[in-house]
């Protein structure tokens, strides 16, 4: 089954077809599948929990939860529909230099009222455009997007107030930050594409563990696990990379320079791995990276977004996706986890990427030319 409106909608299903009472002459028989929704496999009426989708997302969340999921749903899809493709061709005008062309769409696709003159009025209209897609699509319920980025914005403009090595180990980075830039948006184009594939993690984030319970007696009918996967991994090693900024600006704050980690190390990091520049720390594995975020109050939510314990688990080679079962497992974790939490660790890490890129908006901003580097 295919396509997300009844004008393009394609069925092409075998099955039996069950009805829990005599037909009148003039009934057709109507099949309820939904393979967006959690079901319970042995259904043979609308009964049990899980046989009809609908209903089945009213039984478990409740009248006021289902309404927020759909509401924020909605507006996902409606992002990734109607205001992507404006945002993307606006991004990629950026990314080629083109002011001119930039302009443009800015004014006649996205309502801007003004023009931007400078290299740093374009690369903040352009994040900020940028920011109202993902935003839309992450959705507010669990997403911890705000709260990292004002505490970054206030340890950032701190230190490049305060301290002019800070601004120069940006400026230092500024040609890794823009292949990571380019990268990094390409990275969310190809999330956006594949949406629909991971979409329902989104469902995720408006269950507790009463409902986790009940989801998991139930199976979801989608396999794009490989496809899933390679957006997953891919997305999780490229979030890694883009962690220093945030190092670099808590390093400035507490000990003075970008380059300074201190005396106060996570305990998963061995003695002999503990960096001694921003240039070490580049070179960490991603857990460690992780691990150095995490001890930061208010950036605790990166350890969940890029859970390494789940990264292992999705990434191992023997990983695969169990249809009977509905579940993601390997032969180091044979227990696994559901594909509806799959698809919910896949957001997690589209999120964790949409926060970095308005961190790495500052790294743009500050090795702007449009900004004269201080002496001293």
């Amino acid at each position: 089954m295919s396509g997300t409106e009844l004008s393009t909608h394609r069925l092409d299903i075998d099955c039996e077809v069950l009805n829990s009472h005599e037909p009148e002459p003039d009934d057709v028989p109507v099949i309820t599948v939904n393979p967006f929704v959690p079901s319970f496999y042995g259904a043979d009426s609308f009964d049990p929990t899980g046989a009809f989708p609908t209903f089945t997302l009213l039984q478990i969340l409740g009248d006021d939860v289902f309404r927020e999921f759909r509401s924020e749903r909605h507006q996902a899809l409606d992002a990734c529909r109607d205001l992507w493709p404006r945002i993307r061709m606006l991004f990629q005008y950026y990314l080629q230099g083109n002011a001119e062309m930039f302009t443009r769409i800015a004014q006649k696709q996205l309502g801007l009222e003004w023009e931007p003159h400078t290299s740093h009025e374009r690369t903040s209209v352009a994040y900020q455009a940028l920011a109202m897609a993902t935003t839309m699509i992450t959705g507010n319920t669990g997403n911890s997007n705000a709260k990292v980025l004002d505490r970054f914005a206030r340890k950032h403009t701190a230190a490049m107030d305060r301290h002019a090595d800070h601004l120069r180990a940006f400026r230092r980075k500024g040609e890794t930050s823009a292949v990571l830039e380019r990268d990094l948006f390409t990275e969310l184009n190809r999330f956006v594409e594949r949406h629909e594939s991971w979409e329902m993690g989104l469902l995720g984030r408006f269950i507790g563990a009463k409902e986790k319970r009940a989801f998991e007696e139930l199976v979801l009918f989608r396999d794009e696990f490989s496809t899933v996967r390679d957006l997953y991994q891919q997305g999780f090693e490229l979030a890694c990379k883009c962690l220093w900024p945030l190092v670099a600006a808590q390093n400035t704050v507490k000990r003075g320079g970008p380059d300074d980690f201190g005396d106060v190390h996570p305990e998963s990091v061995p003695v002999k791995k503990r960096p001694k520049s921003l240039e070490k720390f580049d070179k960490l594995p991603s857990a460690y990276k992780i691990a150095y975020v995490e001890q930061v109050p208010g950036w605790e939510s990166f350890a969940v977004l890029l859970d390494n314990r789940r990264r292992n688990t999705i990434g191992h080679a023997t990983a695969h996706h169990d249809l009977q079962t509905g579940r993601v497992v390997s032969d180091e974790d044979p227990t696994g986890m559901t594909y509806l939490e799959f698809l919910s660790e896949t957001l997690g890490v589209f999120e964790a990427l949409s926060t970095l890129a308005q961190v790495l908006r500052a790294t743009r901003v500050a090795s702007s030319p449009d900004f004269v580097l201080p002496e001293g």
